[in-house]
């Protein structure tokens, strides 16, 4: 019963993702919400990502965005829909920024809006503390620039006039398979493989042309620590990589 308590009252910090372009945090990939249960948090993620430019590009090497660079601030909410099965939705304040070619002006992002969305699914709990499990989410988020000195970007795949603005829309979607083992009363251990979806657009004022981006589904792995903090508070720390990004993320959740 003490064990049952622990996983229910802990809730999970990190299983909102952060809005944010790249990699974001997901927490367990297991449900631990009770039914009927709610859960609310604030947390921050940083992410780096290279993406595929495609478009009407002419291009002196590969046409890509290297290490474009986001970070964000969320707050999120969690609804367990069974024991086993539980939903979730997060809002926040995310950027981007990435570099110019040689000697051009960096796009540095403004802050916007961004939002995301997912669901976990506890598949097999062995009653000794190790739960196995899944989890979807789905994000989306833009970012905005005047570009002060004409540059180009992605190895000349397009390019911007001084004082142009750009826009930068993105989605992403990850799935992820693994275990939440609990160490302790105090700390819960988790992570395994997952996969990574992202896609964008770039757009920049006064051009008839649009520009995507694009980074196919790569295969990743993830690991986090979750902590109790007493008083049904819990907080957690987690890194995520694939062969194109990588992130990190902390948060901090109560069980309503």
């Amino acid at each position: 019963m003490k064990q049952r308590k622990w996983w229910l009252s802990i809730m999970v910090v990190g299983m909102f993702s952060s809005a944010a372009l790249a990699i974001s945090p997901m927490g367990p990939p297991v449900s631990m919400l009770a039914e009927g249960q709610y859960a609310a948090g604030l947390g921050y993620a940083m992410s780096e990502q290279t993406l595929e430019i495609s478009g009407p590009a002419s291009t002196t090497g590969d046409a890509e965005l290297d290490d474009i660079q986001s970070s964000v601030y969320y707050g999120c909410l969690g609804y367990g829909i069974s024991d086993a099965w539980s939903i979730y939705a997060a809002i926040g304040l995310s950027d981007a920024e990435f570099d110019a070619d040689s000697g051009g002006s960096d796009f540095d992002g403004d802050t916007e809006f961004g939002f995301a969305v997912g669901t976990k699914r506890t598949l097999h709990d062995n009653e000794s503390g190790t739960k196995w499990g899944t989890i979807f989410q789905y994000c989306r988020g833009q970012s905005e620039d005047k570009i002060s000195n004409a540059s180009t970007f992605g190895n000349d795949a397009f390019s911007v006039g001084a004082g142009r603005k750009v826009e930068l829309d993105w989605y992403e979607m990850q799935l992820a398979l693994g275990p939440a083992i609990q160490m302790n009363e105090e700390l819960c251990l988790y992570g395994g493989p997952f996969l990574h979806f992202a896609e964008g657009d770039v757009e920049v004022q006064g051009s008839q042309n649009e520009y995507e981006l694009e980074q196919r589904v790569e295969l990743g792995g993830y690991i986090g620590a979750l902590m109790s903090l007493g008083a049904n508070a819990s907080l957690s720390l987690e890194f995520l990589i694939t062969g194109e990004a990588w992130g990190v993320g902390i948060g901090a959740m109560i069980g309503l």
